[in-house]
């Protein structure tokens, strides 16, 4: 019974110190959109998400920040990809939110979305026929676990025009998109 006790109390312990470390060394990534990037991503492609939630721009490299609400950044892009126009949204967006974008030139967009905190963008995307389904996709915050690793990544050759993609059916989609000038 005394052993018992014992662990109980240890493992109390354990998580009561992980806790206080976690928020003694956690870095506040809560940022603001960067108004200059936004108007500059403007020039090709203006995007609408409903219900709305605060979101910029930044260019898709090595080190560059997946969401404005957290730390995370990607640090595997395929090549494609680099230079390209990355759009950072929130890393949970509500379940019902949808994207649509309007181009303003030709581009090649990637609309890529975590494997399984999808918010329902695995079914969505497969009922899109204008989307292709590519195998290569970034990843982000490769050197802690691997909750980062692995992304499913859908592409689309854009005219100037309107695009929509339908609601999520689930909360907490976790998802970019990039957009490449041709």
């Amino acid at each position: 019974m005394k052993f018992k006790r014992c662990m109980v109390i240890l493992m109390i312990a354990v998580v009561l110190v992980g806790g206080a470390v976690f928020f003694l060394f956690h870095e506040d990534c809560d940022r603001l959109p960067d108004a200059d990037a936004v108007r500059d991503a403007e020039k090709l492609v203006k995007v609408h998400i409903h219900p709305g939630h605060k979101y910029s721009f930044d260019v898709m490299e090595v080190g560059v920040y997946q969401h404005l609400d957290r730390c995370y950044t990607y640090d595997v892009i395929p090549e494609e990809m680099l230079g390209g126009l990355l759009f950072q949204g929130i890393h949970r967006p509500p379940a019902g939110t949808a994207v649509e974008f309007e181009m303003f030139a030709p581009a090649r967009v990637y609309f890529f979305f975590h494997y399984t905190v999808d918010g329902g963008y695995t079914q969505i995307m497969q009922s899109l026929p204008e989307w292709k389904l590519i195998e290569k996709a970034p990843q982000y915050d490769i050197h802690n676990g691997e909750h980062g690793l692995r992304m499913t990544m859908y592409t689309l050759d854009a005219e100037p025009g309107v695009y929509r993609i339908p609601p999520t059916t689930r909360p907490r989609a976790c998802y970019n998109i990039v957009f490449v000038p041709r």
